[in-house]
C-alpha cells in the first residue's frame, strides 16, 4: 500500500504535471488520436558533420517531416545562430574559429544546449523553469477514457530548477536525448516551455474571446494535429509567450455582443518573425508588426505558407543603421533536407530598374520586401527555392 507521504507528493506531482491538460492545451482535446510524428517519432536535433560548410546547421533528412515540426526546429535553429553568432563568449570559442563553422562536436552540442536554455528560461520570464525528460520505464498515468497513452506524455520527469546554469547543465547531460533521431526532443522542449511558463497562462496567452455574460473560452489549441503551421508554438520560443498574434501590442476586435482581446508582441523581439501566405492579402491578415520585423539581432524566422527557414546576418549593424540597409548580405538556411550548401543573399534596396516587374518573384524575395519594400535579391548562382 502507498504511504501517505508518497501519496501526498503523487498529488503534488500530478497537481504540477496535468497530463490531460498538457495534451488539450497542444491539440486541443484529449484523448484523441496520436500522431507519433509529434512525440516519440518527432524529428531529432541532429547537426551537420562538424567542419561542414552548414555545421551550424539543423539537418531534417526526413522528407515527410511535418511543416510545424520543421518549423518548431527552424526556431530552435535561430536561437543556435544567436548564441553561435552574438553569444559566442559563453561558448569559450577559440578565436580562430568561425562560430558558422563549429569546428567539434562538443561546440555544436554546447549551442544546443544554450539555445534550448533560453528557450525554456525565457518561458518562465527568466526566473525558473521545468525540464521535461523521458523516462522510458516508468508509467506515470494509464491509459483511461480520459486519456490516452501517446508514448511521451505520461512517461515525463519534471525537473524544477531556479538557475539558468542549472537549466543548461541538466541540458548538456541530457544532449543525447534531444538529439536522438527520430525522437521526442521538440514535444520535450513543447511541454517544458508549457509548463514553465503555466497551463492557465499559456491558454491565456492564445486569447480569451469574452462574450456578454462574461464568459471566457479559450482558443481551441496551440498545434493542429495535420500539422500544420501556428503561430502561439513558435511565439512561445522566440518570445516566451504563445500568443498566435504577431500584430504590436494589445488590439480588440468587435463581433456583434462580444469583444475580444487580442495580446500581440509586447516588446521587441530578439529573433524576427517574417512571412509570406501566398499573397498580399492573405500575408496583411497576419498583421506582423514591427517589433517582431525589426529584431534585436538580424536573424528572422521566415515562413511561407508551410514552408520556414531563417535568414541571418552576421553584423548588428544592420539594424542600427539605415544606410547599412542600402545593401547587405543576408544567410539562408531552410527547413528542407536537400540545402547542402551555404546560401548568401545580396540585397539591395537601391535599385530602380523594373525590367523584370513581370518575371514570377521568389517567395523568399517575397517575405524579405515584407520589410524591405524595394528590395531586390541577388542569388548569384543558386536557383531560388524556400
Amino acid at each position: 500500500m502507498m504511504s501517505l507521504k508518497k501519496s501526498i507528493e503523487r498529488e503534488l506531482y500530478y497537481q504540477r504535471y496535468q497530463p490531460k491538460a498538457l495534451r488539450q492545451v497542444v491539440f486541443g482535446q484529449c484523448p484523441a488520436s496520436v500522431r507519433p510524428e509529434f512525440f516519440n517519432q518527432g524529428p531529432g536535433l541532429v547537426f551537420r558533420e562538424h567542419g561542414h560548410p552548414l555545421a551550424y546547421g539543423l539537418s531534417i533528412t526526413n522528407p515527410s517531416t511535418l511543416p510545424m515540426m520543421r518549423a518548431i526546429l527552424m526556431t530552435i535553429q535561430a536561437q543556435i545562430l544567436r548564441t553561435l553568432l552574438f553569444d559566442s563568449a559563453i561558448l569559450k570559442l577559440p578565436k580562430t574559429c568561425n562560430p558558422l563553422k563549429p569546428t567539434t562536436v562538443t561546440i555544436q552540442q554546447e549551442a544546443l544546449a544554450y539555445a534550448i536554455a533560453n528557450i525554456i528560461w525565457k518561458s518562465g520570464n527568466e526566473q525558473s523553469a521545468t525540464l521535461c525528460l523521458p523516462q522510458p520505464n516508468v508509467v506515470h498515468i494509464v491509459g483511461s477514457p480520459q486519456f490516452n497513452e501517446d508514448g511521451l506524455t505520461e512517461k515525463l520527469q519534471l525537473c524544477q530548477m531556479n538557475r539558468i546554469e542549472e537549466l543548461h547543465h541538466t541540458i548538456r547531460r541530457n544532449i543525447h536525448v534531444f538529439q536522438e533521431d527520430p525522437g521526442p526532443a521538440v514535444m520535450l522542449i513543447l511541454y517544458s516551455a508549457i509548463l514553465t511558463r503555466g497551463i492557465n497562462q499559456v491558454t491565456e496567452d492564445m486569447g480569451k474571446p469574452s462574450g456578454g455574460d462574461g464568459i471566457l473560452t479559450p482558443m481551441k489549441s496551440l498545434m493542429s494535429i495535420n500539422g500544420s503551421i501556428m503561430f502561439g508554438p513558435i511565439s512561445l520560443f522566440l518570445l516566451g509567450r504563445a500568443s498566435p498574434y504577431l500584430h504590436n501590442g494589445v488590439q480588440y476586435q468587435d463581433d456583434g455582443d462580444s469583444r475580444t482581446e487580442e495580446t500581440g508582441v509586447l516588446i521587441r523581439s530578439p529573433i524576427g518573425l517574417l512571412l509570406w501566405m501566398g499573397n498580399e492579402a492573405k500575408t496583411a491578415a497576419y498583421n506582423v508588426g514591427s517589433r517582431f520585423k525589426t529584431p534585436t539581432v538580424p536573424i528572422w524566422m521566415v515562413v511561407a505558407s508551410e514552408n520556414s527557414g531563417v535568414l541571418f546576418g552576421e553584423d548588428k549593424g544592420l539594424l542600427r543603421d539605415h544606410q547599412a540597409e542600402n545593401r547587405f548580405q543576408l544567410h539562408y538556411h531552410t527547413s528542407t533536407f536537400h540545402q547542402q550548401n551555404p546560401v548568401i543573399l545580396k540585397i539591395n534596396n537601391r535599385v530602380r530598374d523594373d525590367s523584370s516587374a513581370d518575371a514570377p518573384i521568389p517567395p523568399l524575395e517575397r517575405i524579405i520586401r515584407t520589410k524591405w519594400g524595394d528590395a531586390r535579391l541577388d542569388w548569384g548562382n543558386v536557383e531560388p527555392f524556400m
